[in-house]
């Protein structure tokens, strides 16, 4: 597959998750402009239900050598099956998703830092009362600092797709292990653009409620 396509690629699934975030931004928003809903109305359909702190590591390549950070994000949930009224009776679990981070880069340099937030979807499929297992997609804004040939700092988007699994502790906190790979670009306002590209491992502590 060719860089121009790939690119190409990244820049539609870009657009599409951003449709998605916008969608369901409108639809928690819309009754609450327009006085249809109550307070607790609001709450039942569109609340807060989960948050993880994730730590992890990242490792990609580009022209100056390996493009190595250490991942610190926190995760915020909300269930979205009572904006979905088809997705009530469903056994997984689709959430919108909020991710502010702030990511230490080590290498090459180990002085530059990446930061910003992503929205996007998470599902997640409980397989027993222990172990559940869940995808999640999401773009964002961002600032790097990192210097390179390859990509120009300053104002970014983060593309991120990821998979994992969670272990229940108690009844309401988990363990969570996940992989995700994750493209940085800025759409072309600024050259170079070629992008970076990083595989991270991560580990996270959920509470929900």
């Amino acid at each position: 597959m060719s860089l121009k396509l790939k690119l190409t690629m990244l820049l539609e699934l870009k657009f599409y998750i951003f449709v998605l975030a916008a969608v369901v931004m409108v639809m928690i928003s819309a009754p609450l402009a327009l006085g249809e809903e109550t307070e607790s109305g609001l709450q039942s359909k569109f609340s807060l239900t989960e948050s993880t702190m994730i730590v992890g590591f990242g490792k990609g390549g580009f022209t100056e050598g390996s493009y190595e950070h250490i991942a610190l994000i926190w995760h915020l949930g909300f269930d979205l099956r009572h904006v979905f009224f088809r997705l009530e009776d469903n056994r997984g679990i689709l959430t919108f998703i909020m991710e502010p981070e702030f990511n230490p880069v080590i290498s090459p340099v180990g002085n530059d830092v990446e930061f910003g937030i992503s929205f996007g979807l998470k599902y997640r499929y409980p397989f027993t009362q222990k172990l559940s297992g869940y995808v999640l997609g999401a773009v964002g804004p961002h600032y790097i600092t990192v210097k390179s040939t390859d990509q120009a700092n300053g104002f970014i988007f983060f593309d991120t797709v990821g998979a994992g699994f969670s272990f229940t502790l108690t009844e309401k906190t988990a363990l969570s292990l996940e992989y995700r790979f994750r493209h940085i670009s800025n759409a072309n306002t600024k050259e170079p653009n070629v992008g970076i590209e990083s595989h991270v491992g991560a580990i996270g502590y959920s509470m929900f409620f």
